[in-house]
């Protein structure tokens, strides 16, 4: 699933195309993905209407327009994509999105996990309304994840920091990478980490997401940007992925196991309960 990183990625990379471009037309090829599109709303709000700027919610994008916003999210599989027509080029492509100076995006979504939705102006949506602070906004501090934490009696480190609720973004990869940079365990209790070990998880995770951007996200299966360039901060990976290969720091062969129904790698000698 494309995380945080590959999110902004795309939204940076989406700003110079459509940015105070105005949309001539607006094609549906189907009625739903993981919600019903409510093309009647979306057409009314987009259609010659001027794009006045691009925001990140977690992971979802939102594209502003005078009426509202479409608000954006990729699910597990969902790409957009820069093309030279209207015409649909690649299979499960759902939406595709005229604007001016002959530019093309297309929405791409095999698994169809994703959403096109819409937002008056003025309103909020259900789906942005719970999302925690931003890893990589001025919100989040260690004290306030420290309070936060302390009322979760069961929940380990690592499912906290996937819970969109408590910090919004944060995904599978980027939560085993920064969980094993400040060298926690990810089964740890979440109520049992220090202010200090919060203020070490914290600056880690924006080092990484950070240089994730950088590096246009980390491309392992589904992810390309709007041209079709994959991103190479799988490169920088440190476990994970990395079954039975080194630890970087110490030698000792990474491990994985299965955790909330996810894969989770660490090093049992830099990351102890």
């Amino acid at each position: 699933m494309p995380e945080l990183p590959e999110v902004e990625t795309l939204k940076q990379a989406l700003s110079p195309l459509i940015l105070n471009k105005r949309l001539l037309e607006l094609r549906f090829l189907r009625k739903d993905l993981r919600f019903p599109i409510p093309s009647s709303q979306l057409r009314k709000g987009l259609l010659n209407q001027t794009v006045s700027k691009l925001t990140r919610e977690g992971k979802y994008i939102l594209v502003h327009t005078p009426e509202g916003a479409l608000l954006l999210h990729l699910g597990m599989s969902g790409r957009v994509t820069q093309s030279s027509s209207i015409k649909p080029v690649e299979k499960h492509t759902h939406a595709i999105f005229q604007f001016e100076q002959e530019t093309y995006l297309h929405y791409i979504d095999p698994r169809r996990f994703g959403c096109l939705l819409w937002i008056p102006k003025g309103q909020g949506h259900p789906l942005l309304d719970g999302l925690g602070p931003d890893p990589l906004g001025t919100e989040i501090t260690a004290k306030g994840m420290k309070l936060v934490a302390g009322n979760c009696s069961k929940a380990s480190i690592k499912t906290f920091l996937m819970d969109a609720k408590r910090i919004a973004g944060v995904g599978n990869i980027y939560a085993c990478e920064s969980l094993f940079a400040a060298g926690i365990h990810p089964q740890r209790p979440a109520r049992l980490i220090s202010t200090r070990q919060w203020e070490l998880l914290l600056s880690s995770l924006r080092k990484i997401l950070e240089k994730s951007i950088a590096a246009g996200g980390t491309t392992l299966r589904d992810f390309h940007s709007t041209d079709g360039s994959q991103g190479y901060y799988k490169l920088s990976l440190a476990v994970y992925g990395k079954e039975n290969l080194l630890c970087p720091v110490c030698s000792t062969p990474v491990k994985r196991f299965m955790q909330s129904a996810r894969s989770t790698f660490f090093c049992k000698t830099c990351q102890k309960k």
